[in-house]
């Protein structure tokens, strides 16, 4: 697989489906598969992001690849740039 370029740019069309398509089910399914392989000292911190998301509490996945890749999110140095529209 071919190295990413620097600066890559991640354009959302639709920012507004991608949000529903990233919601509350879709972190709970992403989640439950974590909870399938993480450490056992993580499974408590796992358990209650599903639960919340379960509720509709907390951030969606939508919501964490935004603020991680947002500026000063923990990958904001990825290069990637997301553009909302």
């Amino acid at each position: 697989m071919a190295e990413a370029d620097a600066d890559a740019d991640a354009a959302s069309v639709n920012s507004d489906s991608s949000r529903v398509a990233l919601g509350y089910d879709a972190t709970i399914r992403w989640l439950e598969q974590i909870l399938l392989t993480c450490h056992p000292t993580n499974r408590a911190n796992i358990e209650a992001g599903i639960s919340n998301a379960q509720r509709g509490q907390g951030p969606a996945l939508f919501d964490m690849i935004i603020h991680d890749h947002g500026p000063g999110g923990s990958e904001s140095e990825d290069g990637i740039i997301l553009e909302l529209r």
